[in-house]
């Protein structure tokens, strides 16, 4: 009960507001804000970096995998054809269109020109989206079958980004650019007998590693349309995140690190620094640590690397 003589002062209090968020050591916390800068989200407000803010480690590793799978690493590739899927024939009637991706492929520049659009805008999808882009973050054809599409054509006036109608699928390696198919938009379009030829061509580029009549199964995919592999390798990130974060300041941690195996560079052997600076960090699509005052990347799962 209120003291009769203490009255509530009846000028209203300026209202104050709380949001009441997850905390995270100052380590994982930079991590999670480096992902969230990096990928494109729509809408893109504060309502949806907001939304980024409050997942679990996880699901935003997941996230930003698969958006980053996407992309590809800039480096000199030998180009390949399979001929499950590519005749010499066919190869040579569009080789003219495919001109320019080969030469940038072959020399290692950037083939983010050649990839849909989609990649550098729509890396994830949150609530308050059109409902026409829902769906767009994920490319189902790299998710089923570990095929990266690429746009090829002349630069016209009518195609002022060299884009012809053609696609170019391709399984991007270290090393090699395997062309497994030449397509049209037609392969996006349930049912149509471009999806239907293409679907075959995938189906028998994957059972080529099996004996004949031998069962297998494709990526697994979740109910969210995320690769099962890809959300289990999310898990053990936040796993060994959580793991083994308090150790990155201790000194025999690191002094393990630097000494498990030499470290070259420019064949000399890299120093552990007095004063390391060590961080987590994704280099090429492998999870591990970064040390900022060397430049020397700790790989603890190189699961994607190309």
């Amino acid at each position: 009960m209120l003291d009769p003589e203490h009255r509530p002062d009846p000028t209203p209090s300026p209202i104050v507001r709380v949001t009441v968020s997850n905390t995270y050591p100052p380590r994982i916390q930079a991590f999670r804000s480096c992902m969230i800068d990096d990928l494109p989200r729509v809408p893109n407000d504060r309502a949806s970096r907001a939304l980024l803010e409050a997942m679990p480690t996880q699901r935003l590793i997941l996230a930003f995998l698969t958006w980053r799978l996407r992309r590809i690493p800039s480096k000199p590739r030998t180009v390949r054809l399979w001929s499950g899927g590519v005749t010499p024939l066919e190869f040579r009637a569009t080789k003219s269109k495919l001109r320019a991706l080969l030469q940038k492929v072959e020399s290692g520049d950037d083939l983010t020109p050649h990839l849909s659009d989609l990649v550098m805008t729509k890396g994830i999808i949150l609530p308050g989206a059109s409902p026409k882009v829902r769906g767009k973050d994920i490319d189902m054809i790299l998710t089923r079958y570990g095929l990266h599409h690429f746009h090829v054509g002349d630069f016209s006036p009518g195609t002022p980004k060299g884009r012809s109608g053609r696609l170019v699928f391709a399984e991007v390696l270290d090393r090699d650019f395997r062309i497994i198919a030449i397509a049209d938009h037609g392969v996006f379009k349930l049912g149509s007998p471009e999806q239907i030829r293409f679907s075959g061509i995938c189906h028998s580029y994957i059972a080529k590693d099996f004996s004949p009549g031998t069962s297998f199964m494709l990526n697994p995919v979740m109910s969210s349309g995320h690769s099962m592999l890809v959300s289990i390798l999310a898990r053990k990130c936040e796993d060994e995140i959580n793991r083994i974060d308090h150790l990155l300041d201790d000194p025999d941690f690191i002094d393990r690190l630097y000494k498990g195996q030499p470290i070259l560079r420019d064949g000399l052997i890299v120093a552990r620094p007095d004063n390391p600076s060590l961080e987590w960090h994704v280099e090429d699509l492998q999870f591990g640590i970064l040390d900022r005052q060397t430049m020397v990347f700790f790989s603890i799962f190189p699961f994607l690397a190309r």
